[in-house]
């Protein structure tokens, strides 16, 4: 039987959560179709991808654009590098991830006429996006078949924009290789855990100052992540004495050793789309505080129930709930049982079987 050939479409395959997600459907679905990635600039995937996935780049390396026309050149030859894989490889579905490349996903699938579904990561009211791609999606985004998103919040924001039928909710799968590596039984060591890049998004130097100003004796706080504000919480680290208690460590891809062996998840971020690592800590059982972001931290956690969830930026509440965790064992082992059974319906499979349900809705 012939399958049918379905192609994601994303900036790269770096370590990030777009990233992972399609790496994970592309891995669920390979069983059931011809499964593409159209990536734009070449790079080495950093999550592992199934061999039988074909892997097709726009370009060898990245350029950063200096003016306008140079952008727009830049991107007229991704639409026309994007266009014309899907023609040449007949592919029957594209799947674009992330604004920019939902925009050339859109334009590429309409030239040559095939459906289309578009996936935004982030919560657009907070989105950092340039202007051009901010009319752009206003303009184009109804040309979709599908708009997907991981909250309730995010498709109310989209709305005024796309159809509000077209805007489907499917939550981000937890990779089967991180559930075969989950240990329970591990031997854990006193460690509070944050992954996530260092920007200011993720606000990880609340965490700094909080775990400063706990009994933090015998604790390690272990922050895993690259980005612009790793010098500056070097800096802060040094300030507060803490170089020989804060690891800052780069991105590993044995992530499940730390989810393992880690006691506390510490979650500092200012807005999220859907948050990976929070999923993925609360699937490895780890006892989890939160801030109440826009959006996820709150469809996930039930606050005292599986999971402490604060207010942003306080830092006050977060010594509290810190200290609560790290004195009580009884609390840690509630919230670990209850964490892990409130994201049991994000598993891989269940998960995948609802983007095909979407999928065989344009594909029949």
């Amino acid at each position: 039987m012939n399958k049918k050939k379905i192609s994601f479409v994303i900036g790269a395959l770096t370590a990030g959560g777009a990233e992972r997600v399609v790496t994970t459907l592309s891995n669920q679905l390979i069983e059931k179709y011809e499964v593409h990635i159209i990536i734009l600039t070449k790079c080495e995937p950093f999550y592992k991808l199934n061999s039988s996935i074909r892997l097709f780049y726009c370009r060898e390396k990245f350029l950063p654009s200096n003016n306008i026309f140079q952008a727009l050149k830049t991107n007229y030859s991704f639409y026309k590098a994007i266009s014309s894989y899907l023609k040449n490889n007949k592919i029957d579905l594209v799947i674009g991830f992330i604004t920019s490349v939902n925009i050339l996903a859109i334009l590429a699938s309409r030239k040559i006429n095939i459906p289309c579904i578009i996936s935004e990561r982030i919560f657009p009211e907070k989105s950092d996006i340039q202007i051009q791609w901010e009319i752009l999606r206003k303009l184009l985004y109804r040309k979709a078949n599908f708009l997907v998103v991981q909250t309730s919040e995010i498709r109310e924001q989209f709305k005024s924009i796309i159809n509000y039928d077209k805007i489907i909710i499917l939550k981000n799968p937890i990779a089967p290789e991180l559930s075969e590596a989950r240990d329970i039984q591990f031997k854990k060591d006193n460690i509070i855990l944050n992954i996530g890049r260092l920007t200011n998004q993720k606000a990880q130097d609340i965490l700094i100052k909080a775990f400063a100003n706990i009994d933090n004796d015998n604790w390690k706080l272990i922050i895993i992540g690259q980005g612009e504000k790793q010098k500056e919480y070097e800096e802060l680290i040094k300030s507060l004495k803490l170089n020989d208690k804060v690891n800052l460590l780069d991105q590993t891809k044995d992530i499940a050793h730390f989810y393992n062996k880690s006691k506390i998840f510490a979650f500092t971020s200012i807005f999220e789309g859907s948050p990976n690592a929070l999923i993925e800590a609360m699937h490895f059982g780890l006892p989890c505080i939160s801030t109440d972001c826009p959006t996820g931290p709150s469809e996930l956690i039930t606050d005292g129930h599986s999971g402490y969830l604060i207010p942003i930026n306080d830092q006050k509440q977060l010594e509290m709930r810190l200290s609560k965790l790290i004195n009580d064992e009884k609390l840690r082992e509630k919230f670990s049982d209850n964490a892990i059974l409130s994201v049991k319906p994000l598993e891989a499979e269940p998960t995948t079987l609802e983007w095909i349900h979407l999928f065989e809705k344009l594909l029949n």
